[in-house]
């Protein structure tokens, strides 16, 4: 082999060298949808669960409160229409009228009252989702810490967010650099069988 053969061999050779070093290198960067992860873990739905059940007793509370509300609205109608009967003296037109005066400004504070509560309670559910929340994504961090370290992984992306323009910051990756079901999997390992429990997706609110 000439010179200039021997110095093209090894040029190729370290190009190849060189290239296997990059490859081995991305291969350690991988991926996971973290949003299919937190909605998949088992905690997550009992954290639901939980939430819907406060919610529901809140609501029922709002009942006994509207339900107040709706007898003085009631009485409220009929004492202005008594009111404007000319069948009743002036007299006892005046004093319906009077009632009625007094029980519209109670049935105001029983409205303030009822708005109120449900910003209270709102907010407690609010605050209460977001601790569960902050808890379930530490827990979930840790266990892929663990698990990309135990792997030799030099990184891990969230390929569930978007940029500014709503476009995903993740356009393209290999399913074989995605790690998500196995983060799930680990998660749910210790799963008791009474943790059960339906995911309706929905946000706990205070309205019907």
């Amino acid at each position: 082999m000439t010179r200039n053969g021997r110095w093209l061999a090894g040029a190729i050779l370290a190009l190849a060298f060189s290239a296997g070093s990059v490859l081995a290198v991305e291969q350690r960067i991988v991926f996971v949808n973290m949003e299919k992860v937190f909605s998949e873990y088992y905690k997550t739905k009992l954290a639901d669960a939980q939430l819907k059940t406060q919610a529901d007793s809140f609501k029922s509370e709002r009942k006994k409160l509207v339900a107040d509300f709706q007898v003085k609205q009631d009485k409220f109608n009929k004492l202005r229409d008594e009111a404007q009967n000319t069948a009743l003296s002036e007299d006892a037109r005046n004093k319906k009228r009077n009632e009625a005066e007094e029980l519209l400004t109670d049935i105001r504070d029983t409205e303030s009252k009822i708005r109120r509560y449900d910003e209270s309670k709102q907010k407690e559910l609010d605050e209460q989702s977001r601790r569960m929340r902050k808890d379930i994504v530490g827990e979930i961090r840790e266990q892929l810490t663990v698990y990309a370290r135990s792997q030799g992984y030099s990184a891990v992306f969230d390929s569930s967010g978007d940029s500014m323009n709503l476009v995903p910051l993740t356009l393209y990756n290999d399913t074989t650099t995605d790690i998500t079901d196995a983060i799930v999997g680990l998660l749910n390992k210790g799963r008791p069988k009474s943790s059960a429990v339906e995911d309706t997706g929905k946000k706990p609110s205070l309205r019907p």
